[in-house]
């Protein structure tokens, strides 16, 4: 098996990416967009993207704007949840004290904002595309620090000032397996979609649309909206339900949303992580 994923290596993407698989190919692509390219064009077999976090929530605009495109060829067949844990990291011999800049990706360093605010007031926080980059040029240059894991501090060779300056310690990254297979029912899944409601000026159109799962007591994880960028106040909504669209009441109600909606995508019904 061939995994794509956001590069350069070390990064937590590639953490989620031998977490669902020890034994495949990775293979990385420096944006988000090549990254699934890479299987339409059947380079590599799946792709892993970053999607949320439990702190910052949504970690990726580029992976959720693909993934509302009405014309989206790819499924998700699976989810990874990663625990994150943000080490304070520096090249060899340097100290707290002396630290001027933090590098690190945008949701690293929002995550950490608070501890940041306490250790390191003074210091310039500069935002970088990967944590990877961030130990690259915290290596590089002097009186500086990055927000990483411990995989890119050892691809570096690079000192753990604080092994976790996150301000939460329940930090968890969500990562999204998009293939073009289907996933059949494994009992405990979760199904994916996104859609548009019928009339934005409808009183209740959006409430209708969650009914239909209410009704047959089917639960609703996450609800997200994102500008249709075709008329202000008009939005794609993306949720996620619980169980398989292969499901007797899941399908049900699937079958009864076009009534609400002027467009539905199901993205993919997947195994829960555990």
């Amino acid at each position: 098996m061939k995994i794509s994923h956001l590069g350069p290596a070390g990064t937590y993407t590639e953490a989620a990416a031998r977490l669902y698989s020890d034994v495949a190919e990775l293979i990385t692509y420096p944006t988000v967009p090549e990254v699934i390219q890479s299987v339409i064009a059947d380079t590599s077999d799946v792709a892993v993207c970053a999607f949320e976090n439990s702190i910052a929530g949504t970690v990726s605009i580029e992976t959720i704007d693909l993934l509302l495109k009405t014309d989206f060829p790819l499924k998700i067949c699976g989810e990874i949840v990663l625990k994150i844990q943000h080490g304070l990291i520096a090249k060899t011999g340097t100290t707290i004290e002396s630290i001027r800049t933090v590098y690190s990706h945008p949701s690293a360093l929002a995550q950490c904002h608070t501890t940041l605010a306490k250790i390191l007031p003074n210091a310039t926080q500069v935002a970088l595309p990967s944590t990877t980059a961030a130990v690259e040029a915290a290596t590089t240059n002097d009186a500086s620090a990055a927000i990483a894991g411990a995989v890119a501090a050892r691809q570096y060779n690079a000192q753990i000032l604080l092994p976790d300056i996150g301000d939460e310690q329940q930090n968890a990254t969500r990562f999204l397996v998009l293939a073009k297979q289907v996933t059949r029912p494994s009992g405990d899944d979760k199904t994916t979609l996104v859609f548009t409601t019928s009339d934005a000026e409808e009183s209740g159109s959006l409430v209708k649309v969650l009914q239909l799962f209410a009704e047959r007591k089917i639960n609703l994880s996450r609800i997200e909206s994102r500008p249709t960028r075709q008329q202000l106040g008009n939005y794609v909504f993306s949720i996620d339900i619980h169980g398989h669209e292969k499901d007797d009441d899941v399908g049900q109600a699937l079958a009864e949303i076009s009534k609400y909606t002027s467009w539905v995508n199901v993205l993919g019904s997947y195994p829960r992580w555990k």
